[in-house]
């Protein structure tokens, strides 16, 4: 049995807005109207029924590729905003804006990836601008509470000026305009749930639709995710190829987002920016995995 077999055997079932889910949400119960969450859905997983009813090869390597992606982006939120802790507790608030902007809209990205009807692209979807992934991802938030959406997209773009005044202008007052970082846990911490509410609606479309003979994982989507060509610059990245080649092989259909960090992954996603020698003081990217999330 694989680890992500072994992970849904073990998993306790929590009910929420009528359904029962791997996840145990902790600020959507919270937020927002059960009984609202509970039709938005079932709405939702008609949409993900439209594409789940003629699964192929390809959407099976497309979504594997993309709930990837969102397990990544909340990861990546993590460690950066566990940075954003250090640098207030090391006063490198110079890069404090840098990374309350960042860590936002790597979940903003991680939510679009799990709405259907935002298109792939061959992998183009990955490099989604910072206002269409910023409208998209609050379009969809709207869905639950649009005043709140409204509230929040506002929050983000302050984020996003504070961030290019430092880029940009290079105050000589330095960060004297600058507001605190308030409320930019809980905004990540709901981002990170309704991308994992979606993927959870997805994985059981595929299960209840999907033949097991369209569960096979694509070599050319590994490729789209672990090569990247940036200004002319060739990257490849061994670890996510590994990764990707993993599922492919042991679990070749689109886990939801919290069974595909696994415990390797996860381990090796926050290990890679351990400091090389153990200085005291340093920044430790292990300090808290489930910060917004329960990375397991």
């Amino acid at each position: 049995m694989n680890s992500i077999l072994t992970a849904k055997y073990l998993s306790e079932k929590h009910e929420y807005a009528g359904r029962k889910w791997f996840y145990k949400f902790r600020d959507l119960p919270i937020i927002f109207d059960e009984n609202k969450s509970s039709k938005i859905a079932g709405k939702l997983s008609t949409r993900y029924a439209s594409l789940t009813k003629s699964w192929d090869a390809e959407k099976n390597s497309e979504w594997l590729c993309r709930n990837y992606l969102s397990a990544k982006m909340i990861m990546s939120a993590t460690l950066t905003l566990n940075a954003l802790e250090y640098s207030k507790e090391t006063n490198l608030r110079v890069v404090s804006p840098y990374l309350a902007y960042y860590s936002i809209l790597s979940l903003l990205r991680g939510l679009v990836y799990t709405i259907p009807e935002v298109e792939w692209n061959a992998g183009e979807l990955a490099k989604i601008s910072h206002q269409k992934a910023i409208s998209t991802a609050f379009d969809y938030v709207a869905k639950f509470d649009f005043d709140l959406a409204k509230k929040l997209i506002g929050q983000t773009q302050e984020l996003k000026a504070f961030r290019e005044l430092i880029s940009y202008r290079s105050p000589t007052s330095g960060d004297e305009n600058i507001s605190s970082n308030c409320g930019v846990l809980s905004l990540a911490t709901m981002l990170s749930e309704l991308a994992q509410f979606n993927s959870e609606l997805l994985e059981a479309s595929v299960s209840k639709n999907a033949a097991e003979s369209d569960f096979v994982f694509l070599g050319k989507y590994r490729d789209q995710l672990s090569q990247v060509t940036i200004e002319d610059i060739q990257f490849f990245d061994r670890e996510d190829s590994y990764r990707l080649g993993y599922l492919g092989r042991k679990y070749p259909l689109p886990p939801n987002i919290l069974h595909v960090m696994t415990e390797g992954h996860v381990e090796d996603f926050f290990g890679a920016w351990i400091a090389p020698d153990d200085e005291e003081g340093g920044f430790n990217p292990d300090d808290d995995w489930q910060l917004i999330f329960d990375i397991p």
